[in-house]
Parts: C-alpha cells; structure tokens; sequence
C-alpha cells in the first residue's frame, strides 16, 4: 500500500482536542456501518464513500512499521489499520473563535471504546488518518480520548468541508461561512 501525504499544511501540523460544546456546521448524519445490508434492505453506506482508515503512527523505527516520508520528515505507520469507517458515525467541519478550522469525527460506541483504548496506550504517539490511501492527518495523542470524539486541525474551511465530506461519503461541497464555535 503506498501512501501520499494530502498537502493540506507546508508542515504536518498535528491537534487532538475534545469536542464537548463545540459547533458544527451543518451536516448530514449518515451511519457509516460497513456491513452488508440483510437482503431486502438498502445499504446505509453511500455508494461514494471513500475507504477510511485509522493508523498507530511512531516517529521513530520498529518492527512492524511501515516507513512514510512526509516534507519534514518521517513517519512510521503500523501496517493494520486500529479504526475504520465502520467505527465513525459523522464527521463535521469545526471552527473556533480564532477562526483555526478542524475536522470533528464522533465515533459510535464501539469505536470509541476503541479510541479510548487505543489512545490510553499510545500518549505521545500518533493516530494517522488515512482516506483512500492518503495520508490526511497524524494528531498527536495527547491524552486518552474517552469522550467518542476527535478533532484535527486543516489550513482552511474549505479543507475541513471537503475532508469531512469525503469522510461521510457525500459529494465535496463549497465551504461556506459559518458562525464560529464556542472554544472547546
């Protein structure tokens, strides 16, 4: 599987936040399930959805890590993914008062068990976000994330519209101005 890195940032700027009270702009919420429907039934999954994976990554070497070269440097990435689509109930592109513009993933429970156990044991590490085989983002865990949520920081409105949009398999659309949020 060979990665590129979206250029998103001259830089790969890294963020983890919580987003309790934080606003989003209007989005459609979608189950992002990746089971087959029973047959009779549609498929809750848009037919454009992109393939969405979430990696340990390291900064340095080791077994079992695959080596990712990014502008400033290099990233190591284990080879199987610890999240997928199937563990996200919707993403959301974020402001905040200072007008810095993030993407916001909610898990479902299950997958934010998951989050809460892969970052209990990964402070200082980071969580890649992979979208059809691009490197999207890498935050830094900071803490364990036990809240079902995460956010990362993007260049621009425009970039978190699209990425979120990507994300919940929906057509890209034209950010648009939105009331900044309160500061989680």
């Amino acid at each position: 599987m060979q990665l590129t890195l979206r250029k998103l940032a001259p830089a790969l700027v890294v963020v983890t936040l919580a987003l309790a009270g934080c606003k989003t702009a209007p989005t459609k919420t979608s189950d992002t399930g990746a089971t087959a429907p029973a047959a009779g039934q549609q498929s809750t999954t848009p037919a454009t959805a992109a393939s969405v994976d979430f990696y340990l990554a390291h900064k340095q070497p080791g077994a079992g890590l695959r080596e990712i070269s990014l502008p400033d440097g290099k990233l190591y990435m284990q080879e199987v993914p610890v999240l997928t689509r199937a563990d996200l109930t919707d993403a959301a592109a974020l402001v905040d008062r200072q007008g810095q513009n993030f993407v916001g993933l909610r898990f479902s429970e299950a997958g934010a068990r998951k989050l809460n156990d892969v970052s209990s044991k990964n402070v200082g590490n980071m969580l890649a976000l992979v979208i059809d085989r691009e490197l999207v983002a890498a935050p830094l865990i900071g803490e364990p994330l036990n809240r079902g949520v995460l956010a990362f920081g993007v260049p621009s409105a425009k970039a978190a519209s699209e990425i979120a949009a990507k994300i919940r398999g929906d057509a890209a659309v034209p950010a648009t101005s939105t009331t900044p949020a309160a500061k989680p």
